[in-house]
Order: structure tokens, then C-alpha cells, then sequence
């Protein structure tokens, strides 16, 4: 039951630093401003924090490199991943690792 909530806790600290990053993004903030929201807000958490930029375009294609491609009326899409150790034996026999993964969306203003 610790390891649950604790990897609970974790995921909604993950959704919180996605959501403040896709914030900062869709206020067109280059990846690596995104990035050091998103690595400013998990600062208490121990491991690697893998963050991705990319947008849409306002017609819903892809528009490739966030820090080249993105336009007014897009869409904002960070993406942030988690590796996240359990505390107890009973959450290491599950497996060794958790992978959180929140993506979040904005349409860039």
C-alpha cells in the first residue's frame, strides 16, 4: 500500500510539472525554458526526468521541431517520463522500475 501511493504521489507531482510545462510551451517558451519548468517542478524527485517538446499545426499535422516549426493555433504537446524506484521488497517483485509517463496538451497562443 506505501509503494502505491508513493508511485501515486509521484504521478500526480509528473501531471502537475507536465501540465506547468505544456503552460510555459503554449506561451511559446523554447524547449529548453520547457525542459527547466518541467526539471524546476520534479526538483524533489531523485532519478532522470526525460522531457519531449512537439506541436501540431492548427490543421492537426505535425510540425516537427518545436523550437523551429511551432505557429499561433497550434497545439502544444509535452510529454514527460518518470523512472520510478519502489520502496519495498513487495514493489521490487513486481518489477525493478515504474515508468510514469503524463503528456499534456495547449493550444499555443
Amino acid at each position: 500500500m506505501i509503494d502505491f501511493g508513493f508511485a501515486i504521489n509521484r504521478y500526480t507531482m509528473l501531471n502537475n510539472a507536465t501540465r506547468e510545462g505544456v503552460r510555459a510551451a503554449s506561451l511559446s517558451a523554447s524547449g529548453s525554458e520547457v525542459d527547466k519548468v518541467v526539471n524546476d517542478a520534479l526538483s524533489d524527485l531523485e532519478g532522470k526526468v526525460s522531457v519531449t517538446v512537439t506541436c501540431q499545426t492548427p490543421l492537426g499535422g505535425t510540425c516537427g521541431s518545436w523550437d523551429a516549426n511551432h505557429t499561433t493555433g497550434g497545439v502544444a504537446v509535452v510529454t514527460t517520463t518518470y523512472q520510478h524506484a519502489w520502496l519495498t521488497p513487495v514493489g521490487k517483485a513486481i518489477s525493478s522500475t515504474l515508468t510514469l509517463t503524463k503528456t499534456s496538451q495547449m493550444r499555443i497562443e
